[in-house]
């Protein structure tokens, strides 16, 4: 028998990692505050003996503070029972992927809740098999555009059509009806066959299969190529929808006449009233995501590469205190350059060469948290150096600002060169073959192109950035395709 929908109850786990924990949040959210479910429990998963960014602190604060659904912390994950606390991102990963579907399933057989529908991240569908026997519908969500998608639900037959290494395949690999993908460019998960990691993907991409449809976080007209192709059946059988863009909303402020300046709201009004004493679209906006930390040499090459480009700039920076790159994605909150949030004046040293002393009076740098919405959506806003990431690319179009690409682990290179050969409001800068490094004058130059009103092609990327901002809000508006979309979920 149907089930009503005024009667619906979903469990939703997502995956750790803000790249998932935010449009999760959102997600709940607007199936909430839509009406489209009534009641919804929540599922955080918290990673044993690290500290949260402040990033993922405030967003579930502010779920909690909101009180719209129930929020469930299960046990925190001991990822070095299974590997060295100095493991790869990829070896912790691998073992999350594993272990967080077995931790749903025995927290869930010792609740006394009757779910009417399970939802769960793409990137741990193994839990989808584990909870077939209670005969509920069943959806994952991807906080990935659906290129990414497309390529997961593909990946069981490329794993018997290729037999070697992807990246090592000379032709771009082939997606029906999709765009190929440069082996240069291949999914991080996919990158080496003989790693756990790519096992443990295959198993989530074959749970997704079972899932009675996969929710995307695209809107149509930015990937109509890819969702036609996942329409139409030749790639997989379960329904693909489009229900972006879903990006954090900031909550409502209190009023406050004097904010301290040390607070959230303080930093927050600080970088603002900056922002309003700059001229429209002057000031570039640069942030690589609250997992990555700067290397010393990579500090210098940005550093340069805003002076090089002339203009103003707000830098949410994360200094290396131990080790640089991505390694700190779970654990964003483990390892801080600083404690100041708006820098004036930092001590010469190995991490703040001499080329960012130079700059710092030509803008602002944050060393902590950056209300990174905030910033994209002020008018004085005319670009944004960027990683790449998804929820980064979401907010982006979604503020109608053009994106210079820095791609750097995981999915961002597909993300960067979809937006730049099929979106059409990016620009890409590609590391030097010989430092594995971007180089400032190659950066400056594409800053440049995005910021300087004269140069044609930056003139064609801006109107294109445009034109998404008014498709992404057409998107969510009460008749619009992600909206339509997200409600079958309780059909």
């Amino acid at each position: 028998m149907a089930i009503s929908r005024t009667h619906h109850h979903a469990f939703l786990l997502p995956s750790p990692g803000m790249g998932h924990i935010i449009p999760a949040l959102e997600l709940a959210k607007r199936l909430v505050t839509h009406k489209i479910i009534p009641k919804l429990t929540f599922f955080y998963t918290p990673i044993a003996n690290s500290t949260p960014s402040k990033a993922e602190t405030l967003v579930l604060h502010s779920a909690i503070k909101e009180n719209l659904f129930d929020i469930i912390q299960q046990q925190p994950l001991d990822l070095t029972s299974e590997v060295d606390p100095d493991a790869s991102a990829e070896d912790k990963i691998a073992i999350l992927m594993h272990e967080l579907p077995l931790l749903f399933v025995s927290t869930i057989s010792t609740m006394n809740l009757n779910p009417t529908i399970i939802i769960t991240d793409f990137f741990i569908c193994q839990a989808l098999p584990l909870v077939q026997n209670l005969n509920l519908p069943m959806f994952a969500f991807s906080p990935t555009n659906a290129w990414l998608v497309a390529l997961g639900l593909h990946t069981p037959t490329l794993y018997k059509q290729i037999q070697g290494e992807y990246v090592d395949e000379i032709e771009p690999i082939s997606i029906p009806g999709c765009k190929p993908i440069y082996p240069k460019d291949m999914f991080d998960m996919l990158k080496d066959r003989t790693h756990r990691l790519y096992r443990e993907f295959i198993g989530a991409c074959e749970g997704a299969a079972l899932a009675n449809a996969i929710f995307v976080n695209t809107f149509h007209e930015l990937e109509p190529k890819t969702l036609e192709a996942l329409g139409s059946g030749g790639i997989s059988k379960v329904p693909v929808y489009p229900v972006g863009p879903i990006i954090r909303e900031p909550s409502p402020r209190s009023p406050s006449p004097s904010p301290s300046p040390s607070s959230d709201e303080g930093k927050r009004s600080e970088i603002v009233e900056w922002l309003n004493r700059q001229e429209e679209e002057s000031v570039v906006f640069v942030s690589l995501g609250s997992g990555y930390t700067m290397s010393g040499e990579e500090i210098k090459e940005m550093a340069s590469a805003l002076e090089l480009s002339g203009n103003k700039f707000v830098w949410s920076l994360r200094p290396s205190v131990n080790k640089a790159g991505h390694d700190h994605y779970l654990t964003a909150g483990d390892e801080t350059g600083s404690t100041t949030t708006t820098v004036s004046y930092v001590e010469k040293s190995d991490l703040f060469p001499d080329e960012y002393h130079r700059i710092q009076r030509n803008g602002i740098v944050i060393t902590d948290w950056a209300p990174q919405l905030d910033i994209l959506k002020h008018p004085s806003i005319g670009g944004f150096v960027s990683h790449c990431g998804w929820n980064s690319v979401m907010e982006s179009v979604s503020c109608g600002v053009p994106i210079v690409g820095l791609p750097i682990f995981a999915d961002q290179m597909m993300n960067a060169t979809m937006l730049v050969e099929e979106v059409g409001n990016a620009v890409r800068v590609k590391a030097s073959p010989s430092t594995n490094m971007v180089q400032g004058d190659e950066l400056a130059k594409a800053i440049r192109k995005i910021m300087n009103k004269d140069d044609k092609e930056g003139c064609v990327i801006r109107e294109r950035a445009k034109q998404l901002k008014h498709l992404a809000e057409r998107a969510w508006s009460h008749d619009g395709s992600s909206y339509s979309a997200l409600s079958k979920i309780a059909l």
